[in-house]
């Protein structure tokens, strides 16, 4: 809610909000796009990407153009991608959600840049499987100073003894320098751990940028959620297509090897609600752990071979990942929190 303001006040703040959010959504759509095509983004002005005819003014208002148009460019009469109202409305819900949940204040702010540059992040990565450094690298930064400033107000100082004085760094810039420690470990070396053992890298490095410029805003305990969050999410249209794809092409290893990592993967959390010994709960779980390692490894091997993720960028799904561990992280994490301590 927004605090310390009239609740009078709140429709018309939200109201405006959201305009603002349409009109930006707008000039994302045009920045995403035009990195995409290497167009000059500033000087050139909006024109129909089949007819290259310049847009009127009436054509430009977010939403409201697309409507009245027919989804059709007014002078060719080529359809308009749904992309350019749907990115619009989106980026006017995410910032009313910032607002909401920030208020009208400075950290709003930057949680808006950090937005805005993931929605870039959605477009490029998704159409074209590009992630600019522009929108990724710019994070970093900016997240730093975030922190740096405590503008999520998280309570806790860490005294650094310098000699000659002594600083008092938020914790919360500890906790985003190790998040962004984890991203750069985590993404590196499982690119170079498929270019050892598969020739061929398993992730991009804009996944790592990306990922370090989130780590940056939100410090470790969410960026770690939104890691498992992203590849949750990335799971849910590949693993169907995968196993249809592989069913009709015999591939059997690829199916028991991925179904091996899974169950190996998921069984310490299956021994937890099992009464036994601390050692032979350690034994087994471990004996999972790496069994779940090994079939991983053949599991991306296989996927490799056949390309069968080629045209699956994991981007988009970073970026849900993140915009999840943004506006309801706490919540999650409290809630993992009481489940592992509640006596099962």
């Amino acid at each position: 809610m927004l605090i310390g303001l009239d609740p009078a006040l709140y429709p018309y703040v939200m109201t405006l909000t959201f305009v603002v959010g349409l009109c930006i959504g707008s000039f994302l759509n045009v920045m995403g796009l035009r990195f995409l095509a290497d167009e000059e983004l500033v000087v050139t002005p909006s024109h129909c990407p089949h007819c290259q005819t310049p847009l009127r003014p009436i054509d430009n208002i977010p939403v409201l153009s697309y409507l009245m148009l027919g989804g059709k460019c007014h002078h060719c009469k080529v359809p308009i991608s749904i992309q350019y109202p749907l990115i619009e409305l989106t980026t006017g819900v995410l910032f009313c959600l910032v607002v909401w949940a920030f208020g009208l204040s400075w950290q709003s702010l930057f949680l808006l840049f950090l937005v805005s540059n993931l929605i870039v992040i959605f477009i490029t990565d998704l159409r074209e499987s590009l992630i600019f450094q522009l929108n990724s690298l710019s994070l970093i930064p900016a997240g730093l100073l975030y922190n740096l400033l405590n503008l999520g107000h998280v309570p806790g100082d860490l005294p650094l003894d310098l000699g000659v004085m002594v600083i008092h760094c938020p914790q919360i810039l500890i906790s985003a320098l190790i998040a962004m420690a984890i991203a750069l470990i985590f993404f590196e070396g499982m690119i170079l751990l498929s270019q050892l053992f598969f020739g061929t890298d398993g992730f991009g490095h804009g996944d790592t940028h990306l990922m370090m410029g989130v780590g940056a805003f939100l410090g470790w305990p969410l960026t770690v959620l939104a890691l498992l969050l992203g590849f949750v999410i990335q799971t849910i249209p590949a693993i169907p297509m995968l196993v249809l794809q592989w069913i009709r092409n015999k591939q059997y290893v690829s199916l028991i090897s991925g179904a091996v990592a899974m169950l190996c993967g998921g069984a310490p959390l299956l021994l937890s609600n099992l009464v036994l010994s601390p050692d032979l709960r350690l034994g087994i779980s471990s004996v999972c752990l790496l069994l779940s390692v090994i079939s991983l490894f053949v599991f991306m091997r296989q996927v490799r071979t056949a390309q069968t993720f080629t045209y699956l960028p994991l981007g988009p799904a970073l970026v849900l990942g993140s915009l999840i561990a943004l506006f309801w992280g706490g919540p999650i994490l409290a809630a993992y929190h009481t489940f592992i301590t509640a006596p099962h």
